[in-house]
């Protein structure tokens, strides 16, 4: 499984992956961008970023839900081009390159973070997909699922995020929207029994 990138508490900071010069040497998981609240947790949130990959939005939305009692992790999908993004002119493409089956592979591990280090099983788990990563939000099949300014997914076969499904909802791409997320996620997340 990929590495856990524990975030420091300072206003802007990237997540990079390993710089493995683009040679994939195993078939791993995306590395993790975790991000713990200060107090008791609430529960967990998969926050997946989209084409422009780990950026300020992504960054801001987890902090913000950090401070709320949410644990956030966020996978580093462009993990293999040492968590580099792209010009916005290449990011579609760069996204749309990502193989279907290695990005259920990185929501899996994941996943498996969550339950297997921190007890959290899926059932305890919202995702939030931004742009076209909705659809991996409602693949990822947790507790209930979110979208930030929602586009249609680039991978053929993928069914877009459908906002009518039981326990989603879908938020404009601003950070005043952040508030709406929270309530969602007060609603639809199972309180965790405090720590002994």
């Amino acid at each position: 499984m990929g590495g856990t990138i524990e975030a420091a508490e300072v206003h802007h900071q990237h997540g990079h992956g390993p710089a493995n010069r683009r040679r994939r040497v195993l078939r791993t998981s995306a590395p993790l961008l975790v991000r713990h609240p200060s107090g008791r947790v609430r529960g967990a949130v998969l926050v997946l970023h989209g084409a422009p990959g780990l950026d300020d939005s992504v960054e801001h939305c987890c902090r913000t839900l950090a401070s709320c009692g949410y644990l956030t992790v966020a996978p580093l999908f462009y993990y293999e081009t040492g968590g580099r993004t792209f010009s916005p002119e290449r990011a579609d493409a760069a996204f749309a390159a990502l193989g279907p089956a290695d990005l259920e592979a990185d929501l899996a591990g994941a996943f498996d973070y969550l339950d297997r280090r921190l007890g959290l099983p899926r059932h305890r788990v919202a995702a939030v997909g931004f742009g076209a990563a909705a659809a991996l939000a409602e693949l990822a099949g947790g507790t209930a699922a979110a979208a930030v300014g929602p586009q249609p997914p680039p991978w053929p076969g993928t069914s877009e995020f459908d906002p009518h499904a039981p326990d989603r909802l879908v938020l404009p791409a601003w950070p005043s929207a952040l508030d709406d997320l929270v309530r969602f996620l007060d609603a639809h997340l199972p309180d965790l029994p405090p720590s002994r």
